[in-house]
């Protein structure tokens, strides 16, 4: 049976029908193309559901507070009230440059793990999942990423996971390998003009996609979808003439006419 749960974010939710339980969601993009604010909608939505929820990200928590309340989600108090638990990379060892391919320690995992299940979390959101995940060697990557996104499945979470937008050979090749084993995959673009798009890369069980969807990120709201303006006819511009007749075009309807006269 497939069983499903919201994203959190609502139009890719009325899409697709949510995205799957216990299984990874992988989000991708540079930096400031709003995959910490996609990682919000994720966590808040365990809210929704009256479900224990986790973050782990490289913002400091009280930085993380202050950018949700300016998008509308009241993480403050939902970790006040103990229903969300915010985790931050330095608490499991040095904080790792996270664009340099910088591993955690083993051990690191399994304390993360133990967290985890020792509160019953449903909902793990890791912003951004790359220090768990980057490894050197390209011929270990299949392995590695399998090993990871096993063990999240292990602890039974709907795991919500984001990356940076890949620049280096290793880089694509360790997004091409998440790609082929994470069910739902997509990625949110901006231009030089700050237009904003939503691409989704891969949705299991389905083979056609829709194109790239507009979005906006809107203060209050987050992550929303962009109406595309459609083409509508002046009304108010007058229509041209029609065009001239030749000469003998025009003695022949004049004859037409007075022939049915």
């Amino acid at each position: 049976m497939i069983d499903k749960t919201r994203s959190g974010i609502d139009f890719f939710d009325q899409r697709f029908g949510g995205i799957f339980r216990h299984r990874a969601t992988l989000c991708v993009g540079r930096r400031g193309s709003g995959k910490t604010i996609a990682a919000l909608h994720a966590l808040m939505q365990s809210i929704r559901e009256g479900v224990r929820g986790l973050m782990l990200s490289a913002w400091h928590s009280a930085d993380l507070s202050i950018v949700a309340d300016e998008y509308g989600f009241p993480l403050s108090t939902a970790v006040d009230s103990g229903q969300i638990i915010l985790l931050e990379y330095a608490q499991f060892g040095p904080e790792p440059e996270l664009e340099n391919r910088h591993v955690l320690p083993p051990g690191s995992f399994m304390e993360f793990e133990e967290i985890v299940v020792a509160n019953g979390i449903r909902r793990v959101v890791i912003d951004t999942v790359l220090p768990w995940i980057a490894i050197r060697q390209e011929e270990r990557l299949a392995k590695h990423v399998y090993s990871f996104l096993h063990a999240l499945e292990r602890m039974e979470v709907t795991a919500f996971l984001t990356m940076p937008r890949p620049v280096s050979p290793l880089a694509f090749a360790l997004k091409n390998r998440m790609e082929k084993q994470v069910p739902v995959v997509f990625t949110l673009e901006v231009d030089s003009d700050n237009r904003r798009h939503l691409l989704v890369n891969r949705y299991l069980g389905q083979s056609v996609l829709p194109p790239q969807m507009p979005i906006a990120i809107e203060p209050g709201r987050g992550i929303v979808p962009l109406a595309v303006p459609q083409a509508v006819p002046d009304l108010a511009r007058p229509l041209p003439p029609p065009p001239s007749l030749p000469p003998i075009m025009q003695k022949s309807i004049k004859y037409s006419a007075a022939f049915r006269t």
